[in-house]
This record gives structure tokens, C-alpha cells and sequence, in this order.
């Protein structure tokens, strides 16, 4: 079945649904506001309706906790379903005939797949180059120091980038497609101002980074070297975002399907590979980056508790507590694990071995309790004073989903440090009320860039779809997401606005587009009009550009000493191309 099959079921099916019904009869009842609905949050502790209702595009969105999109994501998160669950649901509900068929969200075909498959080449090529000993007896007497054995670094991947310059480069240089992935991928750079290309990963152990379904998004590269960067990433691309992904979920296919008690979350890869190497799969860790909203969304759709495993020293904790906000926005149950004498995963389970480990984990102390010890601390040492103690306390659990939860968390806290559980619930009381006078704020007011209004006529009108237009925002936007929308978009330019959102798999982006639709912004119902805004918009993102192409090379131009002649001169010249480029849009 062609991608536009399924597509055009997908559409078929949303157009003979009501998600305002399926709301009044799952949830609660919407009540009429303005030309829609407003209706409680089911995704967060609403007490006062902020969910807004399109019944006629199909589209919802919180503009308190941010959660959106169509009828298929609003059933997907609210009763935790999987996609063709969801689809069989309104099947049932809507009593809808649906074809039998193999339902694909569109962002898994076209570009997205060329970037696995060449990722998976280059993958194969790293592992060859690890598996000449003879060559490369420094990265594997590394990984065997670290306690991987040969089927470890089998399993997982695990691979070399040869300390050349040119070794991916030379592969690609003479096929365009290929060079333009591995421009994209970040696997070669191009060096400034000419034409030629050098590779990104030198003298590094690569791990590949995988998704759970196993395509690989992106590498990471552990220097050998005396580079100072021990550790660097793929740079982000159409499929690989830090914010995003997680190290790990490649591995939870060798879980057999069995949904686990809780995640683990690490610090970094070995930990992660040599749990894995003990026989715990359901391990993660992030990737130089603190834990996103994102990231507790991929977990949430795995397990409702976790336990965080970071070094036991100051930063370990610190970062512990930084990672509370967006788990407990996705009601997750947070435990910690300090091991003993600072020990991290791998060393501990090197020690002590996996039981031991096990035992330990399941004596986890909730992560609020530790907080609360850590304030206390703070308040005795005179870092915090009572006021700080309180305000940082309510910054933390003002994200708590779970009611219940909430009132034990505040009950602890009003214990240990004799404060009024009243007056605790007060200023909880009182960031909710400024919380949802923003979101009514941000409703009205919120100021639209140029690429949001490009994509908010798109969405919108589907007869201001110009491929041309469309293949030029692919190339001038600025924005990764707003790129992906566009190529979704020219996939099935006869898409409603709820299709596109319903296309999209990562809950962030869907959310982006849905608060997009629902924020207001007049645009002229005339179609010569709305192509003058689009233009004028164009113009604006490429003045915008010229403007920061101009500062950079002014920078450089500033900078007395370090530039050659050759170099200045055809910096002046680029600069003028710009001058005159400007003068031509303005």
C-alpha cells in the first residue's frame, strides 16, 4: 500500500468522527467558548477548563500543559493506546468500517528512510573497521578494560571511526544523494566557502544511537585521543534530536515485549551498555543534555515510574533534581539510587554483581524525600533561606499531575520543616492561577515569526499550497520542525490540518502545530493575499539571515591578525554579494 493509501484512510476515517463526542462521552462534557469549546485537561491537574475544542478541524489543545493534536493522539495519550489500538477504538466508538491495512505514520518513508539505510551502511563500516584488531588494538583494549565483552560490542554495534580525514567522505564525494545524507546526517563538513568535505567522527569508539523500533538516528564518538571533548553527538537532523532521543530504547526490543516496572535512567553510555551487559534492558541515559518534556514522554509510554542512577557526588545530585519538572508533568513516579562509596552503575555491578544491584534498586528512595533532605541541608548550611526553601519546594511539585501524590509530597514537606500544609496549598494555589492567566494570555497574544505564519496558511488553506513555495520554505527555514511540517505537508498537499498533525509521531512537534492553529491570526480569506503575506514573509526570513550572515562576517573581519589577505578579500566580497542581495529585497 502506497503512503497516499494510507493517508487518505487515515482522513477518511477522521472525517466521519466528532472528537467533541468522543470527549463528552469519555471525559467530560466540552462546554460552548467563542466558535469552539473549552473542556478540563485530562493531562494535567486542570481546575479550570483550559483545554481548547476545533470540533470542526478535529483538533484540541492545553495551552496550560501543552498537550494537542487530533482525535487519534488525543486517544492514544488519554487511554495510553498504541496506534492501530487507537485506530480500532474509533473503529468501535464511530462504528466505522476500517480497510485492513498497515497504518504508517508519512514522517517513516521517503528522506527519513534513505538517512537510516545510509546511517546503517556507515554503521556496518565503523564495525569493520573496529573488528581489524590489528589496526585499531587501542579502542578494543579500551572497551575491554571497560568490561565489554566481544559479543557486547557484537550486540550493540559497537564500532570505530578511523583517524582519517576523508575515509566516509571518500564514499560519498562522487554521489550526490549520498553526500547531500551525509551532509545532513552531520557525518561530513563541508569547509567554509569551498567545496570540499571532511568527516565529523576521527580517532572515536562509535556507539550508534537507535530508536526502539531500531533504526539507527544518529552516533555518538568517545575520544582515544587527547581531543578535549571526550564525547560528541551527531549534529541534529531531520531524525535525530539530543532533546529527543534517548540512549538505550534500541535495546528494549530484548525485553520480549514485556512492559518493565520501572526505567532506569544513567548517565551515559557504558553505563547504559554495561547494564545491558548484566541483562538489564530497560535502561537509558540522555545524551549531554538535561531531561526534556520530550524525553519523559517516551518514557511515560513505557513504564509510570523510574528510578534515576547518577553519581552520588554534588553534580550526580543536582542533576537528579533538575530532571524532576518534566517527569512529573507525565505523573511519573521518581525514585533515586545512591550506590555505595560514590560507585556508578558499571563499577558497582562490576563489584558486586547484578543481584546485588537488583536488591539495591528495589530500596530506592523517592526523589522527594531526598529533595526535602537536600532543602533541609541548604536551609541549615545558610545557602536558602526559609522563603527560598518554600519557593523551591513549590517550583518542583506545582508540576505533580497526581493529586494524591501531591497532598503526601506537601504533607512531608509541611512535617519537616513546621510550615502550614494551608499555606504551602496557598502558593501552590496562587502559580496555578498565574499559571493559567499566561496560558490566557499567550491564547490571545502570542506574537506568530514568519515561519509560523508560512505554516499556519498552509495548514489552513490548502489552495496556498504551492510546491514551489513550498520546496523554497524547505530550504530557507531556520527551524527543524517547521522544516519536517513542510515535507510532510508536500507529501499529501491535500491534507486538513488535522491529517498533517496526525501525520507527525513526536508528541512536541504535533503539540507545536496544534497550539499554532489555535492561536489567533487574521489571514485574508482572498488567495492573492494570502500569497503576498506568504512572500512577504519569505522576504522576511531571508533579510533575516543576510542580517546574520553579515554580523558573522563582520566578527571575523574585526579580528585583526588572524586573517590572510586571500581570506579578508573574499570575505569583503561575500559581504558585498550580501549588500547587494538585501538591496534587491528590500
Amino acid at each position: 500500500m502506497s503512503p497516499n493509501d494510507s493517508y487518505q484512510d487515515k482522513e477518511d476515517i477522521l472525517s466521519k468522527t466528532s472528537i467533541k463526542e468522543y470527549i463528552d462521552k469519555n471525559w467530560s462534557e466540552c462546554k460552548k467558548s467563542g466558535s469552539g469549546y473549552k473542556v478540563l485537561c485530562p493531562f494535567h491537574d486542570d481546575k479550570s477548563p483550559s483545554m481548547h475544542i476545533n470540533d470542526e478541524k478535529g483538533l484540541y489543545h492545553c495551552f496550560v500543559c501543552k498537550a494537542g493534536g487530533n482525535l487519534v493522539q488525543f486517544i492514544k495519550e488519554f487511554k495510553n493506546l498504541t496506534y492501530p489500538e487507537t485506530i480500532e477504538e474509533i473503529s468501535n466508538f464511530f462504528n466505522i468500517k476500517i480497510p485492513k491495512r498497515n497504518y504508517k505514520p508519512v514522517g517513516e518513508i521517503g528522506l527519513d528512510k534513505k538517512m537510516f539505510d545510509f546511517n546503517k551502511k556507515i554503521s556496518l563500516y565503523f564495525k569493520r573497521c573496529l573488528s581489524d584488531e590489528q589496526a585499531n588494538l587501542k579502542p578494543i583494549k579500551y572497551l575491554k578494560s571497560r568490561g565489554f565483552s566481544s559479543q557486547d560490542i557484537e550486540e550493540n554495534s559497537l564500532g570505530f571511526a578511523p583517524d582519517s580525514w576523508d575515509s566516509i567522505t571518500k564514499m560519498v564525494q562522487d554521489k550526490k544523494e549520498l553526500l547531500n545524507i551525509a551532509l545532513s546526517l552531520g557525518l561530513i563538513i563541508k569547509k567554509d566557502g569551498k567545496e570540499d568535505f571532511f568527516d565529523f567522527f576521527r580517532n572515536r569508539i562509535i556507539f550508534p544511537i537507535k530508536n526502539r523500533q531500531g533504526n539507527i538516528l544518529g552516533f555518538a564518538g568517545r575520544t582515544i585521543g587527547d581531543d578535549k571533548a571526550k564525547y560528541i553527538n551527531s549534529k541534529e537532523s531531520e531524525i535525530f534530536s539530543k532533546r529527543k532521543v534517548l540512549y538505550g530504547l534500541g535495546n528494549f526490543n530484548k525485553l520480549n515485549g514485556r512492559k518493565p516496572k520501572y526505567i532506569f535512567i544513567v548517565e551515559g553510555y557504558t553505563d547504559v551498555l554495561m547494564m545491558n551487559h548484566f541483562g538489564l534492558y530497560n535502561v537509558v541515559a540522555t545524551m549531554g543534555t538535561a531531561l526534556t518534556l520530550e524525553h519523559a514522554n517516551e518514557i511515560k509510554k513505557i513504564s509510570n515510574k523510574v528510578i534515576i542512577c547518577y553519581d552520588s557526588d554534588a553534580a550526580g545530585i543536582d542533576s537528579s533534581f533538575k530532571n524532576i519538572d518534566p517527569l512529573f508533568q507525565f505523573g511519573i513516579e521518581i525514585f533515586t539510587l545512591r550506590l555505595e562509596d560514590g560507585l556508578d552503575p558499571c563499577s558497582y555491578l562490576e563489584k558486586f554483581g547484578m543481584d546485588n544491584f537488583i536488591q539495591r534498586a528495589k530500596k530506592s528512595n523517592l526523589i522527594i524525600d531526598e529533595y526535602i533532605n537536600y532543602l533541609k541541608d541548604k536551609l541549615i548550611e545558610k545557602d536558602l533561606s526559609i522563603n527560598e526553601v518554600v519557593d523551591n519546594f513549590v517550583s518542583k511539585i506545582r508540576f505533580v499531575q497526581d493529586y494524591i501524590q501531591r497532598d503526601e509530597f506537601i504533607n512531608k514537606f509541611s512535617s519537616s520543616f513546621s510550615i502550614s500544609k494551608r499555606k504551602i496549598e496557598s502558593i501552590i494555589d496562587k502559580e496555578f492561577v498565574k499559571s493559567e492567566i499566561s496560558s490566557q494570555k499567550h491564547n490571545s497574544n502570542r506574537l506568530l515569526g514568519p515561519e509560523d505564519i508560512i505554516l499556519k496558511v498552509f495548514l489552513e488553506f490548502i489552495d496556498s499550497r504551492d510546491i514551489g513555495i513550498m520546496n523554497k520554505c524547505s530550504k530557507i527555514f531556520n527551524n527543524i520542525f517547521h522544516k519536517e511540517i513542510i515535507d510532510i505537508i508536500k507529501i499529501n498537499p491535500e491534507a486538513e490540518a488535522s491529517g498533517v498533525i496526525g501525520s507527525i509521531e513526536e508528541d512536541a512537534t504535533s503539540s507545536m502545530l496544534s497550539d499554532l492553529v489555535f492561536t489567533p491570526f487574521d489571514i485574508p480569506n482572498d488567495r492573492q493575499l494570502r500569497g503576498k503575506l506568504i512572500l512577504d514573509c519569505i522576504k522576511r526570513i531571508e533579510l533575516d539571515s543576510i542580517k546574520d550572515l553579515k554580523r558573522l562576517i563582520n566578527l571575523r573581519l574585526s579580528k585583526d591578525g588572524e586573517l590572510t589577505d586571500k581570506d579578508e578579500k573574499e570575505l569583503l566580497n561575500e559581504l558585498k554579494d550580501l549588500i547587494d542581495r538585501e538591496k534587491q529585497l528590500q
